[in-house]
């Protein structure tokens, strides 16, 4: 529009131009945009015909819960039965070329302390035992293993890493592993946990793998057991009216007695010396 004003004028001796020069003027002046928008127009055109560049593919997350450590800082004998199903796993997936990480889970236990690595001594926490376990016994990648050190029991391993790793890392694929005991209580939380709103990327994909209960002497078992029991009912009662991460994180920090600060109040009460031989 702009254009045909100034050629009007011209016309009508209005400018010191005649049209055709106004018109040679205006195409020479304004040419650079010209090439520019030519070349972003070329530009978009080659990048159809070529594809956009594919988006990285999203790991396989095998996730190893925290379950426990020996007196001077190496994982139970049951951890490691998850550890070697989480190597296996590792392997056998990239094999088949597919992209895999593993997360060892849990600082520790609120059932008894921390024990003392007897070389540094400084205490161990259970995903750095378990982690070193993967990658000096089982020659896993260091850079493919993560740890998760802030969590005290399954409830918080879940909780932790959805906020430490999978949500910022945009995994959303997961297989957890452990052991027959441990796995109906596993399964109900995890599949809570990573189910509640707010989504950072797609839901989650949940697979669990079941371990045999290896190195757990039958006493404690059973007892480990009627206590798995009593912490499901537990935690279905206490979740039930959790419907996102911001509830679950007030239930963690407020309620729960192994995050609340509310638990400093009175002193700590101790736990069974048999069941806690199983964590």
């Amino acid at each position: 529009h702009g254009v045909m004003s100034a050629m009007a004028k011209a016309d009508k001796g209005l400018g010191p131009l005649g049209s055709l020069g106004l018109f040679q003027y205006f195409r020479l002046s304004h040419l650079p945009m010209y090439l520019i928008a030519a070349g972003a127009l070329g530009g978009l055109g080659l990048l159809l015909l070529q594809g956009a560049s594919p988006a990285p593919e999203k790991p396989l997350v095998v996730v190893v819960p925290g379950g426990g450590l020996t007196a001077d800082g190496l994982p139970t004998l049951w951890v490691r039965r998850r550890l070697l199903e989480a190597a296996d796993v590792y392997f056998d997936r990239k094999k088949s070329g597919e992209h895999v990480v593993v997360v060892t889970l849990s600082a520790g236990t609120p059932h008894k302390p921390m024990p003392l690595d007897p070389q540094s001594g400084y205490q161990v926490y259970e995903a750095e035992a378990s982690a070193r376990w993967l990658v000096r016994e089982h020659k896993v990648p260091a850079e493919d293993v993560f740890e998760e050190n802030w969590s005290l029991d399954t409830i918080a391993n879940a909780f932790f890493l959805r906020t430490t790793h999978t949500d910022p890392a945009g995994w959303n694929r997961l297989l957890v592993i452990s052991n027959a005991f441990h796995m109906a209580r596993t399964m109900e939380i995890f599949r809570k946990v990573f189910d509640l709103p707010p989504f950072q990327h797609s839901k989650y994909s949940l697979e669990f793998r079941e371990v045999p209960d290896e190195g757990v002497e039958p006493a404690v078992l059973e007892k480990r057991r009627v206590r798995e029991a009593k912490s499901l009912a537990s935690f279905r009662e206490k979740s039930a009216s959790i419907t996102s991460m911001q509830q679950m994180h007030a239930f963690i920090f407020k309620e729960h007695m192994a995050y609340a600060s509310a638990r400093l109040m009175k002193d700590r009460e101790p736990v069974d010396p048999v069941v806690a031989e199983s964590y």
